[in-house]
């Protein structure tokens, strides 16, 4: 999460950012005691031991995709709302997936000896042509 839009909370709530937490769990789990909110990315791991560590919390947001690393059980036992940020990032997915097309059709790669050996006699088939050449399937999945 970026620091400066944490400032948006302020002063309406007192806002504690510290991204070193997520390699140091002991200090997180002494820090949560007094927290009402978290808000994790993937790799802060919110199993039953995280829960337990903070009597006050009410909820937990998860910044990015999946929930993979949060215990929805273990939060649904004890209260926690577990919060998504749903659709927060596709404008910049979106501009990710487009510069990779262009990237990957115009051979913007082949400017190392190691790419050229791995490449071949393959060049001409899939790289250096103008992407309005090409055809492109777009596939939208909306979940409700």
């Amino acid at each position: 999460m970026h620091e400066a839009a944490l400032e948006a909370f302020r002063p309406a709530i007192d806002v504690w950012y510290d991204p070193t937490l997520v390699d140091d769990t002991e200090r997180l789990h002494r820090e949560l005691a007094q927290a009402d909110a978290l808000i994790v990315r993937n790799r802060t791991r919110v199993d039953l031991s995280l829960p337990d560590a903070a009597p006050g919390l009410r909820v937990i947001g998860r910044l990015g995709v999946g929930l993979e690393n949060i215990d929805l059980e273990a939060c649904a036992e004890r209260g926690f709302s577990v919060k998504l940020a749903t659709g927060a990032n596709t404008q910049s997915v979106v501009e990710c997936v487009i510069g990779a097309m262009l990237v990957l059709r115009r051979g913007v790669f082949a400017s190392t000896p190691e790419f050229w050996q791995m490449i071949g006699n393959l060049w001409g088939q899939f790289f250096g042509r103008p992407l309005s050449m090409a055809i492109i399937a777009l596939t939208l999945i909306t979940f409700f």
